[in-house]
C-alpha cells in the first residue's frame, strides 16, 4: 500500500562529531523540514590536517556544507510546489556548487592541496515518493518488510576495490574525474560534478523504514539485522555504531549523523 500523505511519517534525527585525536568539528551537516518533506545529509570532505592544526576545531568543509546546505535549502524550500522534484533538486545544487566555487576561489588549488567540499543525499519527500540526489559516500538503506536495500552507497570503497587505488588516488583521480565511470562526485564547485548527479526515486509502502545517513554509520546500518534497525532510535544507533569503529573494523570513529523516516 503506497503511503499518500507525508505527514503519517516519523522522523527521527541524530549527530555526533568523530572520536579521534584531532582538533576538527563535526563536518556533517543534517536538515530536517517535516513541513515541507525536505530531508538532507551532508558529510564534509577534507584532506590537510595540517588546517586543523593551525586553526583548531575550524574547518573549510564545514564552511562549504554550511554555504551548500544554506543555498540548496533555501532554494527547494522556495520551489517546494513546482511540479517536477527532479529539476526543483538539480537547479538547488546547480546553485549551491556555484556558491562553493565562490569560497574556493579565495585561494588556489596548491594553496587548498584538495579543494574543500561536501557530498550527501538531497530529498524530497512528496505524495508517497522519496525523491533523492546522491552525491559520493552517504548511505541511504530501505527497509521493507524483512529485506534491506542499499539506495546510496559508498562508491568511493568501489573505487578502490575496483581499480586498485590508495586514498590518496582516490581523492586525485577519481572525485569529479571526467573519466570516471564510478559516479563518485563531490560539491566543491567543479561544474563536472552535475553530470555525475544520481537522481531516483523510491515510492513508499506502508510500514517501510528508510535511512540516510553519513558514512560513519555505513558498516552498522549495512550488517545489523533489520528488525534490530526498526526498533532502535537514532540516537541509539548512532551510540551502538561505535562498535565497528574498532579494530578489526576500524580504527577510529568518524562524525556520524543519521536521519530515520518510518512509515
Amino acid at each position: 500500500m503506497k503511503i499518500l500523505e507525508k505527514q503519517v511519517c516519523r522522523v527521527d534525527f541524530a549527530s555526533a562529531p568523530h572520536e579521534r585525536e584531532l582538533d576538527k568539528p563535526n563536518e556533517d551537516k543534517l536538515l530536517v523540514d517535516k513541513e515541507n518533506g525536505i530531508y538532507i545529509i551532508l558529510d564534509g570532505v577534507t584532506r590537510p590536517h595540517a588546517e586543523y592544526e593551525a586553526t583548531p576545531f575550524e574547518s573549510s568543509a564545514l564552511d562549504v556544507g554550511n554555504i551548500f546546505l544554506d543555498e540548496i535549502y533555501g532554494y527547494i524550500k522556495e520551489h517546494i510546489s513546482d511540479p517536477d522534484p527532479k529539476e526543483i533538486l538539480e537547479s538547488a545544487v546547480m546553485l549551491g556548487n556555484r556558491k562553493i566555487k565562490e569560497y574556493r576561489e579565495k585561494k588556489s588549488l596548491e594553496e587548498w592541496e584538495f579543494y574543500p567540499s561536501t557530498l550527501g543525499i538531497i530529498s524530497i519527500l512528496r505524495d508517497g515518493t522519496l525523491h533523492y540526489l546522491c552525491v559520493g559516500d552517504c548511505l541511504g538503506v530501505l527497509i521493507r518488510g524483512s529485506a534491506k536495500i542499499l539506495f546510496a552507497k559508498q562508491l568511493s570503497l568501489e573505487a578502490v576495490d575496483l581499480h586498485n587505488v590508495t586514498k590518496k588516488q582516490r581523492y586525485d583521480v577519481y572525485c569529479n574525474h571526467p573519466k570516471n565511470h564510478l559516479s563518485y562526485t563531490v560539491f566543491n564547485g567543479d561544474e563536472v560534478v552535475m553530470d555525475a548527479l544520481d537522481y531516483s526515486f523510491i515510492d513508499i509502502h506502508e510500514g517501510d523504514v528508510l535511512f540516510l545517513a553519513s558514512d560513519g554509520l555505513a558498516s552498522y546500518l549495512k550488517f545489523e539485522k533489520a528488525k534490530d534497525l526498526i526498533a532502535q532510535g537514532a540516537n541509539e544507533i548512532r551510540s551502538l555504531s561505535g562498535k565497528y569503529d574498532l579494530p578489526p573494523y576500524a580504527e577510529y570513529a568518524d562524525d556520524k549523523t543519521l536521519i530515520k523516516l518510518s512509515f
